[in-house]
């Protein structure tokens, strides 16, 4: 039984904490220490990807109470490989983990395979050691320094220098602790330009949140649907999945500088699309370092966080609910569709979806939405439904309203209704012919010299009555009263109408003019109040024309006569915002923020708060490095 163990420092490998442990116990031979923990001299002492940590859990329970998972979330590199490793294959390297049989771990994490090197020396930060010396009396390896792709600390923005310890170790199955001897500071050449080492702390503080995050892992799938999702929402493939491998492939290369990728092992091949890049969009056939991952991450979203807790999926129609466009549906015009099919329209190459209500209405319409004006639009009805013939029936049948009444009501053109009048057999108002009253002493032989013109109809007297009882209506309202019979009236008795109706009554003309410096006053009050309210927002919000008039329910007003209100648009382009300026105004915003809670005012911590990637200007870099 162990009688002492050290406590672990912050963020410190396993390896460097049985470091110490063999400096204190005295041991003089590394297989002692080995004994003591693993029961096997010949334990290897892996520094990332260590085994047989269910005994050495075993050995510590009485002085270091954590459990063989703890031990691996905690204090060894697994963390930052397990999200991006199938179930499956997570559990095999666990099992490995835990036993004393280790040699296939790297092998099943995908480290041996990888075209990326794992670095070839323990590496430090020059002002975390000072700090860790004053603080704790001695250094020790830190995690998040030994990771491939850390070249920059990201709590001090100082490049990472190698320290004199093979990462492999000159003696197998021995462990070597951090030390001001095999830690020696050196001038470091910095060589990196001010965007590669911008692009390489953003790329180690997402390392240090996935390290510190112990993710799941994921199936392939996921990032294949994740992936997928996010290269049709931002256009580098079509609704189908098709990549569009020039764009994208350009993009890329204009987003990361080559000495990035250079670094990272992961460039891309010159006037070739057949790189890691495109593999990692197909099928997974294979694994892929963590690395190329991130580097695809952070150029599709703002932040690793935001990848993995977000389940990303295409809605070219936005989320459910969505809009029933049935006008006979007590629910017309509202998000009551939850059963929505979106497919890939082969004419324009656009989504295409089609919208299945309830209530029997299905209709389709190409996307995607991209103003609230498209949510209420049909590209074809493919089918009406049971309520909306049944409305149908009882406009022909019962009401006996005209062709045109029906289908403004119905919200359908006249050969709709005419189509669905034949296809369910009704009996319309207006295909039959008004049979005329004939007087009682005509016969049937002399019946075809009556001349029906002189026989009034009906209709006609139900307009001249309805004059009577509304004698103030104009011709349109009495239209609304009887829509039937103004039908019948137009389409068979057109110059009686014409006749036999109210005057047209002429529009008196008015010349009421806008007061524009009244108004310009007003819209100038108004528009400061909403910028006012927009800069003390929770949120950063930027100042624009559009947002701006939006914030204030003027923006018809302000983007088309916004040149006949001189004051208004004098102080709009004193306030309006750049892309840059927003940009800074959210960097101090984060730093407010930040202090607020008390946090370490770091330039990663900034970016990640004010949302800002890698890819910013020189401009706003400077006001960033003034952190």
């Amino acid at each position: 039984m162990l009688g002492f163990f050290p406590t672990p420092y912050p963020d410190e490998l396993l390896y460097s904490i049985i470091a110490r442990y063999h400096i204190r116990s005295g041991n003089i031979s590394p297989k002692i220490t080995l004994q003591e923990l693993f029961g096997s001299t010949t334990t290897i002492a892996t520094p990332d990807l260590p085994s047989s940590l269910k005994y050495l859990s075993t050995q510590l329970q009485h002085l270091f109470p954590n459990s063989v998972t703890d031990l691996i979330d905690r204090y060894t590199l697994y963390p930052f490989y397990r999200p991006f490793l199938p179930p499956q294959r997570d559990r095999l390297i666990q099992k490995s983990m835990r036993s004393s049989i280790g040699q296939n771990i790297h092998t099943r994490a995908g480290i041996m395979a990888s075209a990326i090197a794992t670095p070839r020396y323990f590496r430090f930060c020059p002002q975390c050691n000072a700090e860790d010396l004053d603080r704790y009396g001695e250094i020790y390896w830190h995690r998040l320094h030994q990771i491939t792709g850390v070249f920059i600390c990201p709590e001090h923005s100082t490049l990472l220098q190698n320290s004199t310890i093979s990462f492999q170790g000159l003696n197998r199955h021995e462990y070597y602790a951090a030390s001001s001897d095999n830690c020696v500071i050196v001038e470091p050449c910095d060589t990196y330009s001010d965007r590669t080492k911008q692009q390489l702390q953003t790329l180690s503080a997402d390392i240090w949140w996935l390290l510190n995050r112990n993710l799941t892992a994921h199936s392939p799938e996921y990032f294949q649907q994740q992936y997928r999702s996010l290269l049709i929402d931002r256009e580098y493939a079509n609704s189908n999945g098709r990549v569009r491998r020039v764009r994208l492939d350009r993009d890329f290369r204009l987003f990361y500088d080559r000495e990035m990728l250079a670094l990272l092992d992961s460039s891309l091949a010159e006037n070739s699309e057949a790189h890691w890049l495109f593999d990692l969009l197909c099928k997974h056939r294979k694994s892929f370092h963590p690395i190329r991952h991130l580097l695809l991450i952070r150029f599709l979203t703002d932040s690793v966080d935001q990848f993995f807790t977000t389940k990303y999926q295409y809605q070219p129609f936005g989320k459910a609910p969505w809009i029933c466009l049935n006008p006979v549906a007590n629910h017309y015009r509202q998000p009551v569709i939850i059963d929505l099919n979106v497919s890939h329209c082969l004419e324009n190459k656009r989504p295409l979806g089609v919208f299945s209500c309830d209530c029997g209405m299905i209709y389709c319409r190409t996307g995607p939405d991209e103003s609230e004006e498209d949510l209420y639009k049909i590209g074809k009805i493919i089918e009406f439904g049971e309520l909306w013939q049944q409305r149908l029936r009882e406009l022909v049948e019962q009401q006996k309203l005209g062709l045109r009444a029906i289908a403004k009501e119905l919200k359908v053109d006249t050969r709709t209704v005419k189509r669905y009048v034949s296809n369910l057999k009704l009996e319309s108002h207006w295909e039959k012919r008004a049979v005329q009253p004939i007087a009682e002493n005509t016969s049937m032989d002399n019946i075809q010299s009556v001349d029906r013109s002189l026989i009034p109809a009906p209709q006609q007297e139900d307009w001249t009555n309805l004059q009577l009882q509304y004698p103030e209506a104009t011709k349109t309202e009495l239209r609304k009263l009887s829509p039937a019979t103004y039908a019948w009236l137009y389409r068979h008795d057109r110059d009686w109408l014409k006749g036999n109706s109210p005057a047209l009554q002429q529009p008196t003309a008015t010349n009421e003019r806008v007061d524009w410096l009244k108004r310009d006053l007003e819209v100038l009050d108004r528009v400061k109040l909403g910028v006012a309210a927009m800069l003390k927002a929770e949120k950063p919000q930027r100042l624009t024309i559009s947002g701006i008039g939006k914030a204030i329910d003027l923006l018809a007003l302000l983007e088309q006569h916004l040149d006949l209100m001189p004051m208004t648009g004098n102080y709009l382009a004193t306030v309006m915002e750049s892309i840059e300026d927003f940009q800074i105004r959210r960097i101090r915003w984060a730093m407010e923020e930040l202090d607020r809670r008390r946090e370490p005012m770091v330039a990663w911590r900034v970016m990640r708060l004010a949302g800002l990637g890698g890819n910013i200007s020189d401009r706003v870099r400077k006001a960033l490095n003034a952190v």
